[in-house]
């Protein structure tokens, strides 16, 4: 009986001790407690937050372009040289949206990248698809890999395709650039008119913007 006691009370005291409870102390031991079991939470709360605030900002911050105009490329072109190009290509432009600024939005699209990066090319190419479906684009400026990926598909207006860029418009890695419209389709298209409208305004950047170069 002795023996039992013995060993009750030898539980109890280790049940309850104090070592095992090993509750933090200090307020650096209570944030490294919590950071230890809620870290995952609050990172996952974080990007939550960030890509939450992404979406407003694209959704009601970001200024509406005039104009969007593709840059398709084999490679990544830079920031700086985009800025050029639609500060440039501003000076040709109307206030299409009549917001009171004339903006300019070249996207790049970099779809010969698949030796060197497989997911940025996947990713440029669908979002260049998506772009090409929702008419974002009407006018393009291409390099050699650029022009093929569209011809492949049939995509180029053939009465203005190749049309020569001026040289204040090519980029500065010996790559030349053609000038190409898409082509609209009239039958099946319920937005023809508006699309052609769009059309015309973007060619007429172009011409603009050869005329002053001569």
């Amino acid at each position: 009986m002795a023996r039992e006691q013995y060993l009750l009370h030898q539980g109890e005291e280790t049940i309850h001790s104090e070592d095992l409870k090993r509750d933090p102390q200090t307020p650096k031991d209570k944030r490294a407690n919590f950071w230890y079991y809620h870290k995952w939470h609050v990172l996952i709360a974080i990007a939550a937050i960030l890509l939450a605030s992404l979406f407003l900002y694209d959704l009601f911050g970001k200024t509406k372009p005039d104009y969007q105009i593709g840059l398709i490329t084999k490679y990544q072109v830079d920031q700086e040289t985009i800025n050029t190009m639609q500060t440039t290509l501003a000076k040709y432009a109307d206030d299409k949206n009549g917001d009171g600024k004339v903006v300019i939005e070249v996207s790049n699209y970099a779809v010969g990248m698949a030796d060197t990066n497989q997911q940025v090319a996947a990713a440029n190419e669908t979002r260049l698809m998506g772009d090409f479906s929702d008419y974002s684009d009407m006018l393009f400026f291409c390099d050699t890999t650029g022009y093929n990926y569209i011809q492949e598909q049939g995509g180029w207006d053939t009465s203005h395709a190749k049309m020569t860029v001026p040289k204040a418009m090519q980029l500065q890695k010996n790559t030349t650039l053609t000038a190409n419209m898409r082509l609209l389709q009239k039958s099946g298209d319920k937005k023809y008119e508006t699309h052609k409208t769009y059309w015309d305004k973007s060619y007429q950047i172009f011409q603009k913007l050869t005329a002053a170069a001569k």
